[in-house]
């Protein structure tokens, strides 16, 4: 049986087993880019956070694992003043976060480029695709057509059932880059 295709990121726990820590982080109505759960996102030097790109790296600081109206009332929801599941750009509200420190696990896919066990231990970026505004489903997955040094190391193949190596591939990664343990002070832009 094939793969599917699971889009977007999601916390699995720590190296020791625990939850992966989250936090809320204000997006700003001038970000230019919708937010959906799922979606890495970065920091910005307003004291907000936006979509991540691929190129980000030390300013990653995780994964959205939900999102909020600028109220604090979760997006499509009764009484949040954002219809949608998503946020729509130029919206302002509020992110949930799963922090990429050093010990957090996520699982994401590989999208279309095959990995075999021979790739763990192997780097990769991100591709920020757009999510889908129907399902609300983060568009983000593992560029995993190009294996370097980069922002997810990969851990291991994902234990699920149906999930074996190949395309859309689900893998356990870990950021070896993010805001959390990069130099800070050269970051921000």
């Amino acid at each position: 049986m094939a793969n599917a295709h699971n889009t977007g990121f999601r916390p699995l726990k720590t190296l020791s087993g625990g939850d992966v820590p989250v936090l809320r982080f204000q997006v700003a109505a001038a970000s230019g880019t919708a937010m959906f759960v799922g979606d890495l996102v970065s920091q910005v030097n307003t004291g907000t956070v936006t979509p991540s790109t691929a190129a980000d790296g030390c300013k990653v600081v995780g994964v959205v694992v939900g999102l909020r109206d600028s109220n604090g009332v979760p997006v499509g929801s009764p009484g949040s003043s954002v219809s949608t599941k998503y946020l729509t750009v130029s919206t302002a509200g509020y992110a949930d976060v799963a922090l990429a420190l050093p010990d957090a696990l996520f699982v994401a896919n590989s999208g279309s480029s095959a990995l075999a066990q021979t790739d763990v231990f192997d780097s990769c970026d991100h591709v920020a695709t757009a999510g889908d505004t129907t399902t609300a489903k983060s568009g983000h997955v593992l560029n995993a057509g190009t294996l370097t040094t980069d922002q997810c190391t990969i851990v291991d193949l994902y234990d699920a059932p149906n999930n074996v190596w190949g395309t859309y591939v689900d893998v356990v990664v870990r950021f070896s880059e993010s805001m959390w343990y990069c130099n800070a002070l050269s970051v921000a832009s």
